[in-house]
C-alpha cells in the first residue's frame, strides 16, 4: 500500500484461495478502479472507505467466480462502472451488461495518473484481460503469477493462447510491477524484468519447448 506518482495502490488479500483484489486511486481526486473483486465485500469496502476513496470503475481481469464474485454488488452499491471483455461478459451472464466493453489495445481514463492500457491475455480464461496502470504496475490476473503461469488445463483453457499472451507481457517494459491474481509466488509482487529471467513460463521461445517444460 501507498502512493507513489500520484497514485495511491493497495493489493488485498482476500478470500481463501490466496486471491488478490486491487485498488488504484488518483491521489489528487481520490477517484478509484478496483480490479477483480472476490470473495470479500466487507473487507473492499472498508479499504476504500478508511482511505476515502471514491470507487468509479471496477474492472475484471476475467470471469472465475474467485475473482468476480462481489462485481454485482459492489456496482449496485458504488454506481461503479463495470467494465471487462465482451467473452467475459458473455460467460458471467450479468444481471445487467457491463457498462464498458474492453478490447485488446483500448486505453482507459486516458490522460490520468490512472490511465489503463488493456491487454487481451487468453489461455487461462478465452477473455482474460491484463492492465498496465500509470504505467507502473502491471495487473496479470490469472495469466502471470510470481514464479508461474495461470492454469492451463481447464476446459476453455488454451495452452498455444497462453504462450502467445505470455510473449505479449515479454515484450512490456522491465520496469512494470507484477501484480498477480493470487499469491502462489515467493513474494506478492515483483518486477517484470525479473519475472523474465526467474519465471520459467517466460523462458520459452516456442510453443513446442513451451508445452514440455
Amino acid at each position: 500500500m501507498g502512493m507513489t506518482n500520484n497514485i495511491f495502490f493497495m493489493q488485498l488479500s482476500i478470500g481463501k484461495m490466496d486471491n488478490f483484489s486491487y485498488i488504484f486511486a488518483d491521489s489528487v481526486t481520490h477517484e478509484a478502479i478496483l480490479v477483480d473483486p472476490g470473495f470479500d465485500f466487507e473487507k473492499i469496502i472498508t479499504a476504500l472507505n478508511d482511505n476515502n476513496l471514491k470507487l468509479k470503475h471496477i474492472l475484471l481481469t476475467h470471469h472465475h467466480f474467485d475473482h468476480v464474485s462481489q462485481a454485482e454488488k459492489l456496482r449496485e452499491t458504488t454506481s461503479a462502472k463495470l467494465c471487462c471483455h465482451p467473452i467475459t461478459e458473455k460467460l458471467l451472464k450479468l444481471r445487467a451488461p457491463c457498462d464498458i466493453s474492453v478490447n485488446d489495445g483500448d486505453v482507459l481514463f486516458k490522460g490520468t495518473p490512472l490511465e489503463t492500457i488493456c491487454i487481451h491475455t487468453p489461455g487461462h480464461a478465452p477473455g482474460s484481460l491484463c492492465f498496465v496502470i500509470n504505467n507502473q504496475y502491471l495487473v496479470t490476473g490469472d495469466t502471470l503469477f510470481i514464479g508461474d503461469c495461470g492454469r492451463i488445463d481447464l476446459l476453455e483453457s488454451n495452452p498455444k493462447a497462453m504462450f502467445n499472451s505470455l510473449q505479449k507481457l515479454k515484450a512490456l517494459p522491465d520496469e512494470l510491477i507484477v501484480c498477480p491474481g493470487h499469491n502462489y509466488g515467493k513474494a506478492p509482487t515483483n518486477t517484470l524484468g525479473d519475472e523474465k529471467v526467474t519465471n520459467s513460463t517466460l523462458l520459452s521461445n516456442s510453443v513446442t519447448d513451451w508445452e514440455t517444460n
